[in-house]
């Protein structure tokens, strides 16, 4: 059993009170998140991990006051996001509003993508571009709800065509058969080039990325 999974029901105290932790629901470059429970309702609660990113570096940053900020900025955007319920920079948490729905991950292994979730990543894209900022584009970022999309982390960049949607994270949104066996095998290389780099498989996906880019860019 690992830390992570220690942690299922049982309490953890936040500055709002005791939260029931109960259920894992992933692991990203900054922490691990859990469905947690409080009076009755579901929330996420983030918990801030050590573990290197060979593509990524944090520097000596707080990642709570980072997210934080990145919660604000997103906001201002116009980004549909979770609200930002609670957070603790010292103690490395944050208490986020629980968005019920379907990952885009599950809809993309599952052939399940519309044309309208597309539609509405894409205009997450322009707004954050417009703001000078890249969000995180990788699909398990994203929940759809009542047919919208929501932006479920906080990370933002500076914006970089490097790492922008076109030209990176809408290579994921277009790889459904690998992005099935990734997700069933927990395999990065099923989607990307490499697990050092953090960059997609590109081919056969061009000719419906160049689609979607005309159509939505």
């Amino acid at each position: 059993m690992t830390i992570e999974d220690d942690l299922l029901n049982r309490t953890y105290e936040t500055n709002i009170g005791s939260f029931l932790i109960r259920k894992k629901l992933g692991k990203g470059k900054s922490g691990y998140s859990y469905l947690a429970e409080y009076k009755n309702y579901n929330f996420v609660l983030k918990l801030m991990h050590n573990e290197p990113c060979p593509y990524y570096e944090f520097g000596d940053n707080n990642k709570v006051s980072l997210e934080i900020n990145a919660y604000h900025k997103l906001k201002e955007c116009g980004i549909l996001l979770p609200e930002l319920i609670a957070h603790d920079a010292e103690k490395k948490y944050l208490v986020k509003e629980y968005i019920e729905g379907v990952a885009a991950s599950e809809l993309i292994a599952s052939n399940k993508i519309t044309e309208s979730i597309i539609k509405q990543l894409f205009k997450m894209y322009r707004l954050a571009k417009k703001a000078g900022l890249n969000i995180d584009y990788f699909p398990s970022n994203f929940i759809i709800r009542d047919q919208q999309l929501f932006y479920i982390d906080y990370e933002c960049n500076p914006y970089s065509p490097e790492w922008d949607l076109p030209n990176w994270g809408i290579y994921y949104w277009a790889n459904t058969e690998r992005f099935r066996e990734y997700l069933s095998t927990g395999d990065i290389l099923f989607i990307n080039e490499s697990p050092e780099i953090g960059k997609p498989l590109t081919k056969p996906f061009e000719e419906e990325v160049s689609a979607w880019i005309k159509k939505y860019e």
